[in-house]
C-alpha cells in the first residue's frame, strides 16, 4: 500500500471507511431496507450528531418535525454538494434509491451504543405513501 489508500465498496448497507477515537467515515449504499416503501420506523442516536452527503442517486431523509400540532415527519430531497447534519436526539432515516450512495461522518459508537428505533405512526407511513 503506498501513502494514499483505495476503498471501494458496493455492497448494500453501511461500511466504515476511517475510524477514529471520537469520529468515523461510513459509506452508505442503497439497500431494500431503505426503499421508501419499506421504511416503518425512525433512527435516534442518543448522544451524537451525524453528518450526510449524497455522493450518487437519489435520497430523501425523513426527519422527525418539532411542531407539536403536524405530523411530525418532514422530507428532505437530498441534493449532491450539500451537506445534512442531523442534530443528537432527533429522529431520522433515508430512503434510497436503487444505485444511491452517500457518505457519514458520525461517533464510532452511534451504531452500537444508544441508538433508538421509533416507530411510525398510521399517519406518518400515510404521508411516505404519498411521497
Amino acid at each position: 500500500m503506498g501513502l494514499i489508500e483505495k476503498i471501494s465498496n458496493e455492497k448494500a448497507g453501511f461500511h466504515p471507511v476511517v475510524v477514529k477515537d471520537c469520529w468515523q467515515v461510513i459509506k452508505v449504499n442503497y439497500s431494500q431496507q431503505n426503499e421508501l416503501d419499506k421504511i416503518d420506523s425512525l433512527i435516534r442516536n442518543g448522544n451524537n450528531a451525524l453528518a450526510l452527503c449524497l455522493l450518487t442517486g437519489r435520497a430523501v431523509l425523513l426527519i422527525q418535525n418539532s411542531e407539536k400540532n403536524a405530523v411530525s415527519l418532514k422530507a428532505i430531497t437530498m441534493v449532491r454538494g450539500s451537506s445534512y447534519v442531523i442534530p443528537e436526539n432527533v429522529g431520522y432515516n433515508i430512503a434510497m434509491e436503487k444505485g444511491c450512495q452517500l457518505f457519514a461522518v458520525e461517533s464510532p459508537y452511534n451504531r452500537t451504543e444508544n441508538v433508538r428505533k421509533i416507530p411510525l405512526t398510521n399517519a406518518e407511513l400515510e404521508v411516505i405513501k404519498k411521497m
